[in-house]
């Protein structure tokens, strides 16, 4: 029944119970109004209780419409709550007299509006609301602006008393701040002293609400932000209780010790839009408080993750894998007699028939594989090397040990053109060994690929080369028994751990041409055993790079048509494929193969590949390159990684302030591999910023994979470095292995130790950190099937 109408039979009712009727509709709808009013406000029960691991959304404030903004941030339970830390904090505690301010300070003034003015622009494009306030206090006057905050003009009067914080600029001989943060105080009010801190945000999301969320939750959830640290730990170092670090580090008092905004270095790190926390809150004072309680957190960080790696690695021993048998005869006899050239002599007729020398540090690296292939338990190992240090002989003499055993061995490379040029390597050093059988999946014809999956299946096919398609479900292999990931960084961790799934515990053998610094094996590889080959072979020929400007480029030109009438051969590598319209400036292949096939080298045979090519062009346009049918290839970044020409001895890099030093230094690596002398020529515009100066300057100063690890570390971080946001390392909220080395190497002495006196955490004292490590494993992606 529609109380708003009049029932149709009931006309004189009606007139006479209006009133009544209408009085019950209002009393119903109010006492449904509250009923819903009530139901929005009570917040449900948590199904997790007041644990750290409570959804968020039954935290204080936030329900689910805030809950969904906070996940864009990472934010879904009150735990990523406490760790989500502020980005740096705005100090409100110093007031500046107006007479005294200087134009690029950051400072706070508190005073009285005198002159409020609203303009609106003619053209309101970008601006369409302006907001002038001249603000007044004792000692003089200054001028407060902001920009399309219409709604400021309703808050902000004359007589309004405002503290302002923000960067002061001098406009028209009148000190002004644009934008400021501000509060609107009373003559008693004792806020206007503090630090806030501010945080990454999400649309939808405003820093005082956010505060609000932290401070309820800080006050609910405190109870379940239990100590875990051992007792010794915390004395030692002096660091106070967990709860009380996420106090501080949240909301510092002022003399804490936070670092704040008012630091002239903190604001030019600010300047970039990309300083995370971890640049941001680094200039904090070392005693202070605050600083403790960052420390604090972040050896917990190390601590955990530490603690993690030691029992991974040790469950990976555990574990019983292939145990591949000795071979007959010893390869490393000083005197070798060959009987029988059965399979157990493979790696001995490996080792005879190679047409080099093995350096010092390759055997070093060979005997450290074979004692984890010689072990029941899997192998774990991480191969590093410089740049045409001899890797891959030594991946190939452990597939060897592998298939003399009865067993295969997958390789797996980042391309088709890798792939290819691996698989004839293979082919070709093996050729000794009667019987071995080598098979590609990739830029192969589909009865070949078909004839492939055949002998992979079947065992016929001892040695396998590929991309991703190794681990697809059609690949099946009869006996897998070491899986050789070259190129680590260019795959995630699931694509490895999909790979080794093809097989029962087989060894596991990843290789980099990217060095990795001690600082940073601890973290990105505590779980694996690490195997180093330093030097370089013997008479390789000296590679000289320079800088030069694009002013320069007919030299340059002229320079590379000497090499060709040399007999030798040159890359040219671009950024990008096709010019662009967003960056007009940028070379492209397209334009510096029509440059200089038209141009500058018309004589010159001149190629172009990159990766929209198919497999078939890209094989064919290499095999061409290795019988000396072409001069130039000019390329993107396709090129990279693995491709072998000995007789290539120029590489031009242009737009070289494009890439990042371990880019610049794996390009070089394409030449220097033949007998000739040979170059790399960076060529730039003439102004550049002045970061991409010092890679381009590191790069002509040294050949040293090594050192330029190191240099690369401390300009880009190790998250770009070694691909870690890809392969899924490193996902510390606050820890930085470059700052905090110290607090790293210490957190990996007191987890070993623990490890090694507790490996399970069972004995009285350890509940609690062993309730914490429940939670960690979803952030730190390592693993393997057990």
């Amino acid at each position: 029944m529609d109380l708003r109408q009049p029932p149709p039979n009931l006309p004189q009712a009606w007139g006479r119970n209006k009133g009544i009727l209408q009085e019950a509709r209002f009393i119903f709808q109010s006492m449904t109004d509250k009923k819903t009013s009530a139901s929005q406000k009570a917040p449900k029960k948590s199904p997790s209780g007041d644990g750290l691991d409570t959804p968020i959304q039954f935290c204080p404030g936030v329900g689910p419409m805030r809950a969904s903004i906070l996940g864009r941030l990472g934010v879904e339970t009150v735990r990523d709550l406490f760790w989500h830390i502020p980005r740096y904090y705005e100090d409100f505690h110093n007031l500046s007299k107006i007479s005294q301010l200087r134009p690029g300070q950051v400072v706070t003034v508190l005073g009285n509006a005198v002159s409020v003015q609203e303009r609106i622009p003619q053209n309101r494009n970008k601006v369409r609301h302006i907001l002038q306030t001249v603000i007044e206090d004792e000692t003089g006057a200054m001028l407060a602006v902001w920009f399309n905050q219409s709604y400021l003009a309703d808050k902000i009067r004359v007589g309004t008393r405002l503290l302002l914080h923000g960067r002061t600029d001098l406009y028209d001989r009148m000190m002004q701040m644009s934008s400021p943060k501000h509060r609107i105080v009373d003559d008693d009010d004792d806020s206007t002293q503090g630090v806030e801190p501010i945080y990454p945000l999400s649309e939808g999301l405003t820093q005082g609400a956010l505060r609000k969320i932290l401070r309820s939750a800080l006050d609910r959830f405190g109870g379940a932000c239990q100590e875990f640290l051992p007792v010794g730990i915390l004395e030692f170092h002096q660091f106070p209780l967990r709860l009380e670090a996420f106090r501080i580090l949240h909301f510092p008092k002022h003399g804490e010790g936070a670092p704040t905004d008012r630091c002239e270095q903190e604001m030019e790190l600010l300047k970039d839009g990309e300083a995370g926390f971890a640049q941001t809150l680094a200039a904090g004072d070392p005693h202070s408080l605050w600083e403790k309680a960052r420390k604090r957190l972040v050896f917990e960080e190390f601590f955990i993750h530490q603690f993690l790696l030691r029992r991974y690695h040790g469950q990976v021993k555990k574990q019983i894998g292939v145990s591949h048998p000795h071979p007959a005869p010893d390869p490393w006899a000083q005197r070798i007699e060959i009987i029988e050239d059965g399979p157990s002599a493979w790696p001995a007729l490996f080792i005879e028939s190679l047409p080099f020398q093995l350096t010092a540090d390759q055997k070093k690296v060979c005997r450290e594989i074979e004692e984890d292939l010689f072990s029941p338990a899997p192998m774990n190992r991480l191969l590093q090397g410089d740049v045409g240090s001899g890797k891959t002989v030594v991946s190939l003499y452990a597939m060897t040990i592998a298939a003399a055993g009865g067993r295969q061995a997958a390789l797996m490379v980042p391309t088709e053109i890798l792939a290819q040029q691996h698989a004839d390597t293979i082919r070709r050093l093996t050729h000794c060994l009667p019987g071995v059988r080598t098979v590609q999946l990739a830029g192969c014809a589909a009865a070949e690929r078909r004839q492939a999956l055949e002998s992979i299946a079947n065992g016929s096919a001892q040695f396998v080369v590929g991309t991703h398609a190794l681990f697809q479900e059609k690949v099946e292999f009869a006996r897998l028994g070491l899986a050789v990931v070259d190129e680590q960084h260019k795959f995630g961790v699931e694509q490895r751990q999909r790979l080794i799934e093809k097989g029962i515990h087989p060894d596991l053998l990843v290789a980099t041409a990217t060095p990795i610094p001690r600082t940073l094996s601890l973290t990105l590889f505590g779980d694996m055993d690490i195997s180093t080959i330093v030097s370089l072979p013997p008479n390789r020929p000296s590679l000289i790079t320079r800088w030069t400007q694009w002013d320069k480029e007919e030299k340059v030109w002229g320079f590379v048509d000497g090499e060709i009438a040399k007999g030798h051969q040159v890359y040219v590598v671009c950024p990008i494929i096709e010019p662009s319209e967003n960056a007009p400036h940028l070379p492209s292949t397209e334009e510096a193969f029509e440059r200089l096939s038209q141009t500058f080298l018309p004589h010159r045979r001149v190629e172009i590949l990159h990766g929209r090519h198919s497999a078939q062009v890209k094989g064919d346009l290499m095999e061409r390159m290795r019988a000396g049918a072409v001069d130039v290839v000019v390329a993107t970044t396709v090129i990279e990684v693995g491709v072998d020409l000995p007789n290539a001895t120029v590489m031009v890099i242009l737009g070289a302030e494009r890439f990042g030093l371990a880019q610049l230094h794996q390009l070089r690596g394409r030449v220097g591999r033949g007998c000739s002398k040979s170059y790399c020529v960076l060529v730039t515009p003439s102004r550049i910023p002045p970061y991409a100066q010092q890679r381009m300057k590191i790069m002509e100063k040294t050949r040293d994979g090594f050192v330029i690890a190191e240099e690369d570390l401390k300009l880009r971080g190790p998250g770009e470095q070694f691909g870690i946001r890809q392969s899924g390392h490193l996902k510390f909220h606050l820890a930085d292995p470059l700052r905090d080395i110290h607090l790293l190497r210490e957190a990996h002495e007191a987890a070993a130790k623990l490890y090694q006196d507790d490996p399970g955490l069972d004995r009285p004292g350890s509940e609690r950190l062993k309730e914490e490590m429940l939670n960690v494993p979803s952030r730190l992606e390592f693993r393997r099937p057990s």
